[in-house]
């Protein structure tokens, strides 16, 4: 069934199966690409396919899964296909040759692991980067780094995440069969094998409950956050800078580390507001903080320290490196915080319980978190919805911890003697 105009992503992702069971092949209709199709099996698993012919033979190729293979890869591959039978080449035979050369590597583990990494190191936040190759290389590859993926079972990555579970680690085990899972998967879709995805099918072994996660600590009760704000202008004495960077984790509750990574290049003042390229994100998302009055004025004291440099709080060992992560607690530690009490996490834990309880939306909630969607539509509806209802929040959060630190600094009862 020949499409009418060259395919999208968007048509890709919505295909799906014939109800009789059979094939369902959609045509590109892209000039540069004749032949080439997508083809959708019973099961909803979809593969690029080129039909051509060469010296008066049909040729049928496989060029790859999507969305492992993308639309812009399969075409650029049936490009390359057109080209070699215009120089005179089988390109079914070289792509023989080429597959039977990849051979002679061993499919390992490891091999794939680093395959998957580097589609995906582009998307990743720093942080994000290094966790994840921490973990692989603490728990993966000792055991199965080595060893040919497609002959791996069950038991094999049980081995890798029992210990873990057995430990008490139950947080780092659940983490750790999702890349797993998520490694076999781009194997699967690749080579196009019909292996089963074991550490999928473990999904339920090594699940994690609700009273498995780990909270932060965080101070929630309206008294002690009135305290901690007092706490955080007596710093201005001992630090500016680091005052500066508690105060503005406090304003905008975003991670620690897309606060230490902040770039002035970010922070657009006119229009009030802080962009985070993906590249800065947990979740490999563009992310886009409203700036209250109150946090434009603690980036007017900032720029007459920082703001020559690239970062807003740079290092105070070089000025072409970000704030150390242990800065921020440290402060919290010498305001007297014990780690039972609040974390530089903490500021995430303390807006979200307040702003819940002054009835503000918990979609505008989770978004200035920068929490998941799991519904791409709804995504982005959320974000084209709440930025203004977001705007008016974030100036309510800000006078509101105004109003907690002048009510606590006439209790009288939160001034802070800093702990040397």
């Amino acid at each position: 069934m020949a499409a009418r105009k060259p395919l999208t992503d968007a048509a890709l992702k919505a295909l799906r199966p014939r109800d009789d069971g059979k094939e369902l092949q959609v045509y590109d209709a892209h000039p540069d690409c004749p032949g080439l199709f997508v083809a959708t099996s019973k099961t909803g698993k979809r593969v690029f396919r080129l039909k051509t012919r060469f010296r008066g033979k049909d040729i049928l190729m496989t060029l790859g899964g999507y969305p492992a293979i993308s639309l812009k890869l399969a075409r650029e591959k049936a490009l390359e296909a057109h080209a070699l039978i215009a120089r005179g080449v089988n390109p079914s035979e070289a792509k023989k040759a080429q597959k039977t050369a990849e051979q002679e590597e061993p499919d390992t583990f490891r091999k794939w692991t680093e395959h998957w990494l580097a589609k995906r190191w582009p998307q990743w936040s720093t942080r994000h980067k290094e966790d994840t190759r921490g973990k692989i290389e603490l728990h993966i590859y000792p055991i199965i780094g080595d060893k040919v993926l497609p002959e791996l079972r069950r038991d094999d990555y049980v081995k890798v995440l029992e210990p873990l579970r057995a430990s008490g680690k139950k947080e780092t085990s659940h983490k750790i069969r999702s890349i797993l899972a998520q490694i076999v998967d781009e194997y699967l879709n690749t080579t196009e094998s019909d292996l089963p995805n074991w550490p999928t099918r473990l999904r339920r072994d090594y699940a994690t409950s609700k009273k498995d996660v780990k909270h932060r600590a965080a101070l929630v009760l309206p008294g002690e956050v009135g305290g901690l704000m007092l706490a955080i202008e007596s710093y201005y004495a001992i630090s500016i800078q680091t005052y500066c960077a508690l105060k503005f984790s406090a304003l905008t509750f975003a991670r620690p580390g897309e606060v230490r990574h902040a770039e002035w290049v970010g922070i657009d003042l006119r229009e009030r507001v802080w962009t985070i390229p993906p590249e800065k994100m947990k979740m490999g998302r563009p992310h886009v903080v409203p700036l209250a009055e109150q946090t434009i004025k603690v980036l007017g004291t900032l720029r007459s320290i920082t703001g020559q440099g690239r970062y807003l709080f740079p290092s105070t060992r070089s000025r072409t490196a970000p704030m150390s992560e242990a800065t921020v607690t440290a402060a919290l530690r010498r305001m007297g915080y014990s780690q039972e009490q609040m974390c530089a996490h903490g500021f995430r834990g303390m807006a979200s319980t307040l702003l819940n309880e002054q009835g503000w939306p918990s979609d505008a909630i989770e978004l200035q978190l920068a929490h998941a969607e799991s519904n791409s539509i709804r995504a982005a509806y959320n974000h084209a919805t709440f930025l203004e209802k977001r705007k008016e929040m974030m100036q309510f959060w800000a006078n509101y911890l105004d109003t907690l630190r002048r009510e606590a600094r006439k209790q009288g009862r939160f001034e802070h003697v800093f702990v040397d």
